[in-house]
């Protein structure tokens, strides 16, 4: 017995050395270190999934996903797209549009001479409810006034300053009077214009005025004068040759309307004769001369 009791006590000995020689050497090996396998309990599983069909209300067929479908829609564009041009509209600056108007007709001195006249119209103004924006203030809600378009008419009030020397259909330039936006628009006002005077003592013929005279010849052969009235409303005094024939016309130099609108150079005043009366009393009652 103590032969086998022996034995088992070097085997013992024996095989201890070993395991501790196969323990330090795997920890210094670095081969069996990049083999080594993590504990089960750590190992990270993978599951494979098989894809799932995830199922969407919109694509039903039922009345009720049709609805929502629509509701969703409607809150799209109405709100969240509402939304965006209303920021576009706010912050993005869009122009003014240009408004046209008419300008109540005027008479051939005030187009002659030029005038101040009143005018009234309507135009497009952004919305001074909404700032433009087409919602109410920090909502998402139209705004009434303008139906969320950002913008609402207005009648305005302004007088229009006519330049000296203005035709007839001509248009006037605003600028900035029209439409509102950034930058506003311009206001564009179309004129009517008399061609002559009341009773047709004087008429227009582009940059000239005409008028017709009446002479009268104290004696013949003698020079005379004529009375005349210009366009501003003064009367003066023409002075007539006593060789002047009917159909010819006597200048008054730059005394016809603007060569173009606010121009100071001016076209002339033409009388033209149209009759010659002798009031030579040597000859009875006088001899007429007429075209």
């Amino acid at each position: 017995m103590m032969a086998i009791s022996e034995i088992r006590s070097d085997v013992s000995t024996t095989r201890t050395p070993s395991r501790a020689m196969h323990a330090s050497s795997s920890l210094r090996s670095p081969h069996v270190a990049l083999t080594r396998r993590a504990p089960r309990s750590r190992r990270r599983r993978r599951v494979a999934t098989a894809p799932s069909a995830i199922s969407n209300p919109f694509d039903d067929g039922s009345k009720r996903a049709a609805d929502l479908k629509d509701k969703a829609k409607g809150f799209w564009q109405k709100e969240v797209v509402g939304a965006k041009d209303a920021m576009k509209r706010r912050f993005g600056g869009e122009p003014g549009a240009d408004t046209y108007a008419c300008l109540p007709r005027i008479t051939l001195e005030e187009a002659v001479s030029g005038a101040k006249k009143p005018l009234t119209y309507s135009r497009t103004i952004v919305c001074p409810e909404c700032d433009g924006d087409g919602r109410v203030s920090q909502t998402f809600i139209d705004c009434p006034r303008c139906d969320a378009s950002g913008k609402t008419s207005e009648t305005t009030d302004v007088t229009v300053t006519v330049p000296p020397g203005v035709c007839d259909g001509a248009s006037l330039r605003l600028k900035e009077m029209g439409g509102g936006g950034t930058p506003p628009g311009d206001l564009y006002v179309k004129i009517a214009a008399d061609d002559m005077s009341e009773g047709a003592v004087i008429r227009r013929d582009g940059a000239n005025l005409i008028s017709d005279l009446v002479v009268r010849f104290e004696k013949r052969g003698e020079d005379t004068s004529a009375r005349v009235r210009t366009v501003e409303g003064e009367h003066g005094t023409l002075k007539v040759r006593a060789d002047v024939e009917v159909g010819q016309a006597l200048r008054i130099k730059g005394r016809g309307a603007a060569v173009k609108p606010g121009s100071e150079e001016r076209g002339d005043h033409l009388f033209v004769v149209k009759k010659i009366i002798h009031l030579d009393r040597g000859s009875g009652d006088g001899d007429d001369d007429a075209a």
